[in-house]
């Protein structure tokens, strides 16, 4: 659950600041310089494999806290009271501690992390109800990338489409919310016989035969138990070479 309450607000400070590298976050040279040196040692780890690129996912913990601090007049609408945000994130600090030093947490701090994640969801949730939008209601796919380094958005795209041989391993992650917080389910299918349908976000392709010469790729996000459609798309292109 620490791994939750901080993905939740790494998901929140892109949402108000952005994901880019000049993003401004109110951070030290000094501390960017080492998010962007983690970065690059865990790209070259991972090379040729599917890595996280974003800066701010190479961020420490505590980092957090300082970007919405510094930035607290984004984040006040949402968050309202700073003392009560600080104390509450405090405490999850000192829950990864004992975790990360191989202790278990006990019942009651189990319980108490529990109700500070939700506590987190919950005014996320109040701020967009206030302001309601179909983003409100309606699950959306964010963004795409792929083990070659291309990211798919809704504004942005690669100038060229990828190009794979048969017999190419390609890894695509999806990044999709929904406002409900309800399961998600992944898609992926072309107008021949490629269709996968799985709950992870992590799509592994066995480039095949079938695929040669440019298939078009369709991508859906969407949540198998709801009470509505409720489903996003994307899609795009790639070129597939003989072996």
């Amino acid at each position: 659950m620490t791994e939750e309450y901080e993905n939740v607000l790494r998901q929140l400070i892109i949402q108000l600041i952005g994901d880019e590298d000049s993003a401004a976050y109110g951070i030290s040279e000094d501390r960017v310089a080492k998010w962007k040196e983690k970065r690059e040692i865990e790209l070259k780890k991972h090379k040729g494999i599917q890595a996280e690129n974003r800066l701010l996912y190479y961020s420490d913990f505590y980092d957090l806290k300082t970007i919405i601090f510094k930035n607290w007049e984004l984040f006040l609408p949402i968050l309202a009271n700073k003392k009560r945000f600080e104390v509450f994130f405090d405490e999850v600090e000192k829950f990864r501690n004992t975790i990360s030093h191989g202790r278990n947490l006990t019942s009651s701090q189990i319980s108490l992390l529990s109700g500070i994640v939700a506590d987190l969801k919950n005014l996320i949730t109040i701020y967009h109800n206030k302001n309601e939008t179909k983003e409100d209601y309606f699950i959306q796919l964010i963004r795409i990338s792929d083990s070659l380094g291309n990211v798919w958005d809704k504004k942005n795209k690669p100038k060229n489409d990828p190009v794979l041989r048969v017999g190419d391993d390609y890894e695509l992650i999806i990044e999709a919310n929904d406002p409900k917080d309800r399961k998600i389910s992944y898609s992926v299918k072309n107008l021949d016989k490629l269709k996968i349908v799985q709950d992870s976000n992590r799509i592994h392709l066995q480039i095949t035969n079938e695929l040669i010469g440019n298939s078009l790729l369709l991508f859906q996000a969407f949540t198998p138990d709801s009470d509505y459609k409720n489903s996003d798309t994307m899609s795009f292109s790639i070129d597939i070479l003989p072996q």
